[in-house]
């Protein structure tokens, strides 16, 4: 069987066995906005249980565009990937100045953090464009569909993925189209356990059908970016005023707009204290003095290893300087209250590095 002779199966079997997810039933832009930018990188089960207390803090798109980022950012905690969440801020306040949501797919990738995948699904549901999503779920069911056997991330895969898509999708009902393709993945065309027995593609899915082919083989796999190691240094400066961190600029190729402890990369990670105390005097200013003994803290993003060695350090301002205040810049440093830490956009590597290092030092 074709594609297009399946789209009313695929539909069949969503309305009966899709998930019962918090923003599946909602028919609010900005209710679906908010579900779909985060949903980009995390879990559907992670969203369903931060989703509504976001729509509470922010309940609607004018009091979002409102906010201050900070606060937008304090109430994304948890979800990660913070330049998520001030592209959502952005994409509120666009949205407010204008006046009117977005129709169609090509308007809405005109607002920050909306790409192919979101505008697809997004003009889909809100506004019955046909137009097909491409996420990895989808990725995987077609490539297995088609039995593929080229990346699905090169342009010519790409192109017949989407085509592939669209035949499937019902013109009267293209957004439940593309959640059940997406569904299809997540419940049943499994990265490592598909259930071919049930599944509503499966007559016309030829890695399923043909002899000798085995789904799990899709898709094909692309060749991995090498890897990247970072070294750095992370000072801990603790002292009455609490722990002092500062907010990595916006353009930062690593935890960008997070606040973090003062770091500096490093060129060999074999650098004394003495010379890290001066690479952090150049980057943030002050007198610094940091521990001989550091612990080391390992760390991965995407495709870098962070090498961090952690010490206990010391610092003050140069005379004449201003401290370290609220509204201080990105880059600049700020006193924070050890309660106020759990309500700023951190990452992972904060939490890493404090747990290795003893809890009273002075400044």
């Amino acid at each position: 069987m074709q594609a297009a002779g399946l789209g009313e199966e695929l539909l069949a079997w969503f309305d009966r066995f899709r998930r019962h997810l918090p923003w599946r039933d909602s028919e609010d832009p900005y209710e679906l906005l908010v579900a779909e930018v985060m949903l980009q990188q995390t879990r559907s089960e992670v969203v369903a249980s931060r989703y509504p207390e976001f729509l509470a803090a922010f309940p609607t798109l004018e009091g979002l565009a409102a906010a201050e980022v900070e606060q937008v950012e304090a109430a994304w905690s948890g979800l990660g990937y913070y330049r998520r969440a001030r592209n959502l801020h952005r994409a509120a306040r666009l949205v407010a100045e204008r006046g009117v949501f977005p129709k169609s797919a090509a308007e809405w990738s005109e607002l920050p953090g909306v790409g192919a995948y979101t505008s697809a699904i997004l003009a889909s549901r809100l506004a019955g464009e046909c137009v097909p999503v491409l996420d990895g779920n989808v990725e995987r069911v077609l490539s297995r569909f088609l039995a593929s056997s080229r990346p699905p991330k090169r342009a010519g895969a790409r192109r017949l993925l989407l085509a592939t898509a669209a035949k499937l999708l019902d013109p009267g009902r293209p957004g439940d189209s593309n959640q059940a393709l997406m569904e299809l993945g997540s419940l049943v065309c499994r990265r490592g356990r598909p259930d071919c027995a049930v599944c509503p593609l499966a007559p016309g899915c030829q890695a399923f059908q043909s002899d000798g082919l085995d789904p799990r083989a899709f898709p094909a796999a692309s060749r991995g970016r090498t890897r990247e190691k970072v070294h750095c240094f992370t000072a801990v400066v603790r002292s009455g005023h609490g722990l002092l961190l500062h907010r990595r600029p916006e353009d930062a190729n690593w935890l960008a707009g997070r606040w973090h402890l003062p770091t500096v990369e490093l060129a060999s990670g074999d650098e004394s204290a003495s010379e890290a105390a001066e690479l952090l005097r150049e980057e943030f200013g002050g007198a610094w003095d940091c521990d001989v003994d550091r612990v080391a803290v390992r760390h991965a993003v995407t495709y870098r290893d962070f090498l961090v060695r952690v010490a206990l350090a010391r610092w003050r301002p140069v005379p004449g300087a201003a401290a370290p205040h609220a509204g201080s810049p990105p880059g600049r440093l700020r006193w924070f209250a050890p309660e106020e830490v759990a309500g700023l956009p951190t990452s992972s590597l904060l939490g890493k590095s404090l747990a290795r290092m003893p809890i009273h030092s002075g400044a």
